[in-house]
């Protein structure tokens, strides 16, 4: 391969770091832009930036496997890979937490190690699937719809709670309605009528929203 994908998407876990790295010391990228480019975590990025800055971290493309000696992996590293693919963690995960505790292991050894305790390789997730968003924040799960009558003898502390007052007057306007006829975007996770109500609730309960405003130019000779 000799085009630009190569160093792009580079297809080796020493080449990964070496261009992560040359693109938060060349290229001067913050730690989130260079973790979405490579597939690592912003907090994976700082600490490889730490262990190249403190040299710790060896960019050298290593020996051919059938040229090398596999690497010896304690009994005390094992368990710990055990204990995290057990809790459903995948290899590149297992990685970046060695490294935090200071053990610089490939992803192709710990996958090797893992097939040697008895596990398979997981099936590719989406972060949505994971939990986490881009920038690595969790997702709370996803909420339900309950019926008024499922809550009969069900009480809720809420400072906020005066906001329902309304619900009878929305339902008089049949605002569901009004949804679907003004055709508001929405999408299969959030439908329209939520965005839209979320909205509502945030005006009738007096939630101050900042917005970028222009001053207003000095009048001459006032």
């Amino acid at each position: 391969m000799s085009d630009v994908h190569f160093f792009t998407h580079p297809a080796h876990a020493w080449q990964r770091r070496y261009e992560a790295l040359r693109a938060c010391f060349v290229e001067r990228l913050p730690a989130r832009v260079v973790a979405d480019r490579f597939g690592y975590r912003p907090g994976y990025i700082r600490l490889l930036k730490h262990l190249f800055q403190t040299g710790k971290v060896d960019l050298s493309e290593p020996a051919p496997e059938a040229k090398a000696s596999r690497r010896r992996v304690t009994a005390e590293v094992r368990q710990k890979m055990r204990s995290w693919r057990e809790r459903r963690l995948s290899a590149g995960d297992i990685v970046e937490l060695l490294a935090q505790d200071g053990i610089e292991i490939s992803v192709s050894t710990v996958e090797r190690v893992l097939a040697e305790e008895g596990f398979t390789k997981l099936p590719r997730r989406t972060r949505i699937k994971i939990g986490l968003t881009v920038t690595g924040a969790e997702i709370p799960p996803r909420s339900e719809a309950v019926s008024v009558g499922e809550l009969n003898d069900t009480r809720f502390e809420c400072a906020d709670a005066g906001v329902f007052l309304f619900a009878p007057f929305l339902a008089q306007l049949e605002i569901d309605k009004v949804v679907r006829a003004a055709g508001l975007p929405g999408s299969k996770v959030i439908p329209a009528i939520s965005y839209l109500l979320s909205f509502l609730a945030l005006k009738l309960l007096g939630t101050e929203r900042y917005a970028p405003c222009k001053r207003p130019r000095e009048t001459e000779g006032i």
